[in-house]
């Protein structure tokens, strides 16, 4: 990486790093790529230095929180020798210590510093994971012996991953906020993720004139999500539920002081949209799949519907984004469809089960 850069990683939901990456490069210029590493079904994490300020990554949206990189090994002994290793760098390293200078000016709390350690640990190894950050908070002690080790509330938070034999550590920036960063006034169950929503409107490629559509709204979330993309010429939410095209209504609207402009709410069949053909530019949507549903039928009669509406309002060239795990319903689906065409997608676990972003073009 580039030496003049500060290496920071990102935390996404599984699957979702690589888009992470997408928009990275898009909002912060000159960052350079690292690796991408995968904490089990729990998080992927993304590497990548940047020479520019640390505050500029709390704009991006596809992720869950922002680290500073502050201990990194790629290969370490599976044995209880790599204990005395990570307390050597968390005391003595000056990379550890660029992390903690890093983070101090954005973390900065009255009174005497504090910190906690939150250890991550999968694989087969010869420690605890409990093991494993009584090792970085022994480095913390011999470092700084004036700082309060505390269970909550600290001014910093030092996480470290082992995963496998790949090491991983660094200084949280970001706080809960990010993860949750939407208040909404009416909540559903089963809601999708807002830095999932956030990765299937960046993948949507939003531009200035949009007609943007999310045909099975839910909670609103992706319009949520379109609000922060940028310009749209026009917002469309629907859904075949009443009480959920309500929920996006107020939540959308509950957003920000001013009212969304050109925003409006359709309820209606994702199936049977009340839309003109080839009057839609971007649509973004997750599909009902998995429990969410409960007949197999019901869904092997909704896919091939659906997609043929898509195709009917999409406009040329326009870009569909969705959401489902029911793959070869969605393949044979749009095999049905002479002028949609599947040009890539990416699998990404959503509330513990697997599904895969598709991006569908309209020829």
């Amino acid at each position: 990486m580039d030496d003049e850069a500060t290496t920071y990683y990102v935390q996404t939901m599984p699957g979702v790093e690589e888009i992470a990456w997408l928009e990275i490069r898009d909002k912060l210029p000159g960052a350079k790529f690292g690796e991408t590493v995968f904490a089990k079904e729990q998080n992927g994490l993304l590497l990548f230095s940047y020479a520019g300020a640390a505050e500029d990554l709390f704009q991006l949206r596809t992720v869950e929180d922002v680290f500073v990189l502050a201990v990194s090994i790629e290969k370490v002994p599976r044995t209880r020798q790599v204990l005395p290793q990570i307390t050597e760098m968390v005391s003595e390293t000056a990379v550890f210590q660029h992390a903690i200078d890093t983070a101090m000016p954005i973390r900065k709390q009255p009174g005497r510093p504090s910190y906690r350690v939150i250890s991550r640990l999968y694989g087969s190894h010869e420690i605890y994971r409990k093991e494993l950050g009584e090792a970085v908070e022994r480095g913390m002690n011999n470092r700084y012996p004036r700082w309060r080790l505390v269970d909550d509330h600290a001014m910093l938070e030092i996480w470290i991953n082992l995963l496998g034999s790949r090491l991983v550590g660094g200084i949280r920036l970001t706080d809960r906020t990010m993860r949750h960063r939407f208040n909404k006034p009416v909540e559903l169950k089963a809601a999708l993720r807002p830095s999932v929503a956030a990765a299937m409107i960046h993948l949507t490629q939003p531009e200035d004139d949009d007609i943007f559509l999310d045909p099975m709204c839910g909670s609103g979330t992706l319009p949520m999500e379109r609000r922060f993309g940028g310009a749209y010429g026009q917002m469309i939410a629907g859904d075949i539920v009443r009480d959920h095209v309500w929920a996006t209504r107020q939540n959308v609207e509950a957003l920000r002081k001013e009212p969304p402009t050109d925003f409006s709410t359709l309820h209606t069949n994702a199936t049977q949209l009340p839309l003109a053909t080839g009057s839609i530019s971007k649509v973004a949507t997750n599909l009902p799949f998995g429990k969410q549903i409960g007949s197999p039928k019901a869904l092997k009669k909704l896919y091939p519907a659906f997609f043929r509406e898509l195709e009917r309002v999409l406009a040329g060239n326009g870009r569909a984004v969705v959401l489902s795990s029911e793959y070869d319903l969605v393949k044979d689906a749009v095999r049905g469809c002479p002028n949609l065409e599947i040009l890539t997608g990416y699998s990404i676990a959503v509330l513990g089960q697997w599904g895969r972003i598709y991006i569908i073009r309209r020829v």
